[in-house]
């Protein structure tokens, strides 16, 4: 038994002493293999790139010896280089981006000769050192055939675009058919020309300076990189051009290949674009002046009307003319809606309209609309409900007041019994508000059509008490200006449902947003004095009539600067009703005035006829209301009975 351990113990060693013999073999053959590679090879400390190991190959190469270059950095050979951006081409393997990198460079030897290498770099652990293993080819020959390739003009006349190939001083060394064809010059005049002599003048500075920059750093540049650039042709004459960059490097230094693309067509038709959208800006913007302009002299006829029906309603004692009176003033009413409605469309379709985004609370939205509609939920017997969370909203809170006020009227209008629900659901970073009602439902064939102009849903007689068929379209023009997805569902006998989603403020601090209130008070126990301003006579002759009903003093003018002179002449209103469109002074600078000469606080309304209230809204004017016309009577005469009291 004891012989038999003995004699494995020795085979399991004789096995070792094999293994061993075999694995010093493999190392010393790849030893002598690296060592006598024609190649360059370098070892060198990853901490402060000094050289570890240098093979034969390399000490042959560069005309060093081992001592000499293991007191020396890879930088040391490397002319092209300083330690800084040696360590920037390293970068990619230093921060383990790369497991490899692939470079060419030049290599100076002892006697200062130069010569282009391919360099192939690793980082690697050697033992408890970090270093980088560097193989080094040898491609003078290789880059000489490229250049000789380069330089056979075939290779270049089948580009596509025009080509030129220039030296460090900006030496034209070779050019192709299509660089004669786009500028005029012959292949003879283009040689050894400067190419910044092919730049505008003006630009040949620049261009020279911008040349000497590239070729310190040179690095590829593709076409349509967003520079201005023109190129000169023989004759004078200046063209757009785009061009792309490649360096080229040789023995000599580092050449440059441009190649050229003339961009004329596409500059022409660029213009063209440009031209179109001008013309189309210029268009929107005069259409928005003529909506403004035909929206105030369509209303001032309607807004006339109505005061001379309000005045003759006053007069009435006879209840068959009582009646008439209020059938007239309701055909009015739905005229004034369908102007309202048509011109809303054309504002909004023509781009005019604008959204006011800002943060506001959502409760400042419903408030008003519920407190608004719940006398209507209530006159049908209907039960009115708001419910869901308070946040803080950004979007304009005008517009999505309309959106929001649509689908409440259209529920009451459509619901007989039920109730009617406004709530809010908060997902995400949205909230969507849906307005539910238990009304006659909208079959899904009809859902889509809802929202297109004058549809609506069985009325074929046209029923203007059920409507216009305008609202959910401008609702749906609305909700595109301000981004808001809107929704629909239905079923028939159970009722419907119309939402929208509106995003919440990225901060959920309260927001203080005081709400304009007019401040009245009269400067006399009895008979407040009221200036109306107007420069539409059929206007102030109806304002007139209307007033006698009241216990008030009427001044009256055509313009602004009559009414400066009434104020400068000693007249002193309790409240001032101008219009807002009217010549030499517009209602803004009116009442500015006249506060500036009399009473900074004097209480004003602003009438309007305009499609947008944006420029009174901008002029901020404190305890100043503004009233769309045709106005409403009832919050007019409201205004008066508020002096009075």
């Amino acid at each position: 038994m004891s012989k038999k351990m003995s004699n494995k113990h020795q085979e399991t060693h004789s096995n070792q002493t094999t293994n061993k013999s075999h694995k010093e073999v493999r190392v010393f053959d790849l030893s002598t293999v690296l060592e006598d590679s024609l190649n360059e090879i370098f070892i060198f400390d990853a901490s402060d790139f000094s050289f570890i190991q240098i093979n034969k190959g390399a000490r042959q190469n560069l005309g060093y010896s081992m001592d000499e270059l293991l007191q020396m950095t890879p930088v040391d050979i490397k002319p092209q280089h300083n330690y800084d951006s040696f360590i920037k081409v390293l970068e990619p393997l230093a921060s383990g981006k790369e497991q490899k990198i692939q470079f060419n460079t030049i290599h100076q030897r002892k006697d200062g000769s130069k010569y282009l290498v391919e360099a192939h770099l690793q980082k690697m652990q050697f033992e408890d050192k970090s270093v980088y293993v560097a193989i080094i080819l040898d491609i003078t020959e290789r880059t000489q055939n490229n250049l000789d390739l380069i330089r056979a003009h075939e290779f270049l006349d089948s580009a596509p675009d025009a080509t030129v190939v220039v030296n460090e001083s900006g030496q034209i060394q070779i050019s192709n058919k299509q660089m004669v064809k786009l500028l005029g010059y012959t292949q003879d005049e283009l040689q050894n020309m400067n190419v910044d002599m092919l730049v505008p003048s003006r630009y040949r500075d620049n261009h020279a300076n911008h040349r000497k920059g590239f070729s310190t750093h040179a690095k590829a540049r593709s076409m349509g990189t967003g520079l201005d650039l023109s190129a000169m042709t023989k004759d004078g004459k200046e063209i757009p051009i785009e061009v792309s960059l490649s360096p080229i490097e040789t023995l000599d230094g580092t050449l440059v290949a441009a190649a050229i693309r003339d961009i004329s067509d596409r500059k022409a038709a660029e213009e063209e674009l440009q031209l179109a959208k001008q013309v189309a800006e210029n268009a929107t913007a005069a259409k928005t002046r003529f909506l403004a302009a035909a929206s105030h002299d369509l209303r001032q006829p309607l807004q006339a009307l109505r005061l001379y029906l309000s005045a003759l309603t006053s007069k009435l004692d006879q209840p068959k003319a009582i009646q008439l009176s209020e059938k007239m003033n309701l055909s009015l009413d739905t005229m004034g809606e369908l102007l309202d409605a048509l011109l809303d469309i054309s504002t909004l379709e023509s781009g005019s309209v604008t959204a006011d985004k800002r943060d506001v609370k959502l409760s400042e939205v419903l408030n008003k609309l519920v407190t608004d509609n719940t006398p209507q939920a209530e006159e049908k017997g209907l039960l009115f409900l708001c419910e869901g969370q308070d946040c803080i909203i950004h979007t304009d809170p005008v517009l999505l007041q309309r959106i929001i006020e649509n689908f409440i009227t259209n529920a009451i209008r459509y619901t007989e019994a039920g109730k009617i629900t406004v709530d809010g659901t908060l997902s995400g970073d949205v909230i969507r508000i849906s307005v539910k009602d238990t009304g006659v439902g909208i079959p899904d064939d009809a859902l889509e059509r809802i929202f297109d102009e004058f549809v609506q849903l069985d009325n074929a007689v046209r029923n203007r008490s059920k409507g216009l068929g305008l609202g959910l379209s401008i609702i749906k023009h609305i909700a595109r200006l301000l981004e808001l997805p809107i929704y629909a569902k239905s079923v028939v006998g159970v009722g419907s449902t119309f939402s929208v989603d509106i995003p919440l403020s990225a901060s959920q601090e309260v927001i203080d947003d005081k709400t304009d209130e007019i401040n009245l008070s009269s400067s006399q126990d009895n008979e407040p004095t009221i200036l109306i301003v107007d420069d539409d006579p059929a206007i102030v002759d109806a304002m007139m009539e209307l007033m006698t009903a009241f216990d008030v003093n009427v001044i009256t003018a055509n313009n602004g600067p009559e009414a400066l002179s009434l104020i400068e002449e000693g007249v002193k209103p309790d409240f001032l009703i101008s219009d807002y469109r009217m010549p030499e002074m517009n209602g803004v600078e009116l009442i500015t005035r006249i506060r500036a000469i009399y009473d900074e606080g004097l209480p004003a309304v602003i009438m309007t006829g305009d499609t947008s209230a944006e420029k009174i809204k901008d002029a901020n004017l404190p305890n100043c209301a503004v009233l769309h016309k045709p106005i409403n009577i009832n919050q007019m005469l409201s205004l008066i009975e508020s002096i009075k009291a």
